[in-house]
């Protein structure tokens, strides 16, 4: 079975569609969202970088893929 996914932005707007979507889950950096939102949206960096960042901060990242996440929602509801 395939999937359409629809991600929207807070204000409702249709963010992106695709299957190769990623997601980035941060723990734990709460007081550097200013900066990671600036990193981020200009691609200052790559992942493994920034990885090392959040780390040297305590905190923690990951990236999935969007499907993979979706699929183990669906695996266990």
């Amino acid at each position: 079975m395939s999937k359409i996914i629809f991600t929207f932005s807070n204000d409702g707007n249709l963010f992106d569609v695709g299957k190769n979507n990623k997601v980035m889950i941060i723990e734990n950096a709460a007081p550097y969202k200013d900066e990671l939102c600036d990193i981020i949206e200009e691609n200052k960096m790559p992942f493994e970088q920034l990885k090392s960042l959040v780390e040297s901060w305590g905190g923690k990242i990951d990236m999935l893929l969007l499907s993979d996440l979706i699929n183990c929602y669906k695996k266990n509801s």
